[in-house]
């Protein structure tokens, strides 16, 4: 067996440092994550924040009320005729992103009164389909537009 001298060792470890480094750096740039942001014509300009963002194939939805974009104004005051708009709102900026309802595997509803819930999970279960997203229901003390009762954000995986 031939002996490896100090010399060899060095310069073996100094091309593996360098092999290392250049494959670290490879990795993080292949990682970096690119996100696009989603846009319909039912936001407005002026909001501090995107309707939705796509990032590596999930769709990440911002909190969407019941407020009808033709007229501005939220689409009743009811849990039932709120949550109907806002899944069609949802639609609307899913489709601008290239997905459908059927693509949501998560949603959060934020509800301004958990007596609400049985009329919210009644039409929750006719406009999501099974298997339903993983959801999570919380009760809040108030929503940004007066007489909001209902907020959803939903995440999607693009098809």
């Amino acid at each position: 067996m031939k002996k490896i001298n100090r010399k060899t060792i060095s310069v073996v470890f100094v091309v593996l440092c360098i092999a290392s480094l250049y494959g670290a750096k490879a990795i993080s740039q292949d990682r970096r994550i690119v996100q696009k942001q989603i846009k319909t014509s039912t936001a407005s300009d002026s909001s501090p924040f995107s309707q939705g963002i796509e990032v590596n194939g999930l769709v990440f939805l911002s909190g969407t009320l019941g407020v009808d974009a033709s007229t501005g104004k939220l689409a009743g005051d009811e849990v039932v005729a709120q949550l109907e708009q806002i899944v069609k709102n949802i639609s609307e900026v899913l489709k601008e992103a290239g997905c459908a309802i059927s693509d949501v595997i998560k949603t959060t509803v934020y509800l301004t009164d958990m007596r609400q819930y049985a009329a919210m999970n009644e039409v929750y279960m006719r406009l999501f389909q099974a298997p339903y997203p993983a959801r999570t229901c919380v009760e809040i003390s108030a929503l940004p537009v007066a007489g909001a009762l209902i907020e959803v954000e939903v995440v999607a995986v693009k098809p």
